[in-house]
């Protein structure tokens, strides 16, 4: 069992290292894209800040996790003994623990954030999963308060971690059904009243937009928790960088205004409805209205070839698209 240990942490030392280097190379993206918001004087304060809460968070994680495990080798290199990772109570657990809750966090409040504007503001739809929000923080400090107490028994942090993971579950499903249905809905009826569209991409943007790889990452977490497996600490590591990964990928889209339901569609594609009526046929033209009425949040991805003449891209961003 105690090669087991071994071999896992530095399976999640190494994964995490290398999950980190690709999401170093999205968060680039991601700062590119938001400096050229800036610059169009469009930046979203709010995306801005979750980006460099995500990025300082899970760099001191993915750190913090290297550099135990570092010590760890060291010091069976020179005892000859057990891979030594330090008491869950030391300095250094709580050090690489304290950005792990953090990170759920900001990536919970996140979610909760993408779900109440794909859903056109409305606080009905968010009241369960903000309730849950509130008990995912609860959770996260009661476990990072049991995790300080050397008196606390290495199963009792299990069911702690467990719970906090739970709800933290709880609320993501939620979330990601919400916006998963929405994303739906809007496609299908874009589908139906609009030739060419790719199903796949649809599927790739459901996922994307849902932060669906989130999701499932949560849920092997706990059925390994359940378990009792050593997988788990394989998930805790890696969990980070992929948090980092799934949210930078939806900021981008946000800010490049190719995702769902964020402010400012409507009234942009309700301009190009009008733009464009000389290319298109009367009874094209009758339908729209409908359209419009039916959906106040467009896809706007999947009405770039029917406007492309009025789109004003650039490398980085479309100006045509605000938030």
């Amino acid at each position: 069992m105690g090669n087991i240990a071994i071999d896992s942490a530095y399976v999640a030392a190494y994964l995490s290292t290398f999950l980190y280097g690709a999401y170093v190379v999205v968060a680039c993206h991601c700062s590119l894209v938001l400096h050229h918001r800036y610059k169009a004087r469009q930046l979203h304060k709010y995306l801005l800040g979750t980006h460099i809460a995500l990025f300082l968070l899970i760099t001191w994680r993915c750190v913090a996790t290297a550099a135990r495990t570092l010590n760890g080798i060291i010091y069976v290199e020179s005892h000859g003994g057990a891979l030594d990772l330090h008491p869950p109570s030391s300095v250094w657990s709580l050090v690489e623990n304290t950005p792990w809750v953090m990170v759920t966090v900001v990536a919970d409040a996140f979610l909760l954030y993408r779900t109440y504007i794909v859903w056109m503001q409305k606080c009905l739809v968010i009241a369960l999963p903000l309730l849950l929000f509130f008990a995912d923080i609860a959770m996260g400090i009661y476990f990072l308060v049991d995790l300080a107490d050397p008196t606390t028994t290495f199963q009792q942090l299990i069911y702690v971690v467990t719970a906090f993971a739970a709800v933290t579950l709880a609320a993501n499903i939620i979330c990601t059904a919400l916006i998963s249905f929405r994303i739906w809905r809007v496609r299908r009826n874009i589908s139906e009243s609009r030739q060419g569209v790719d199903p796949l991409h649809g599927v790739i943007t459901l996922i994307v937009e849902s932060a669906a790889v989130y999701t499932v990452v949560l849920i092997a977490q706990i059925i390994t928790l359940g378990l009792e497996s050593y997988i788990c600490f394989v998930l805790f590591d890696v969990q980070c960088p992929i948090i980092g990964i799934v949210f930078s990928m939806i900021i981008i889209r946000v800010s490049r205004g190719q995702s769902h339901g964020d402010g400012g569609e409507v009234s942009t594609v309700e301009m190009r409805w009008q733009h464009s009526t000389a290319e298109d046929t009367t009874a094209d033209t009758e339908t729209r209205p409908h359209i419009l009425a039916d959906l106040r949040s467009e896809d706007v991805e999947a009405q770039r070839p029917v406007f492309r003449k009025v789109s004003t891209e650039t490398n980085h961003e479309s100006t045509a698209y605000k938030l």
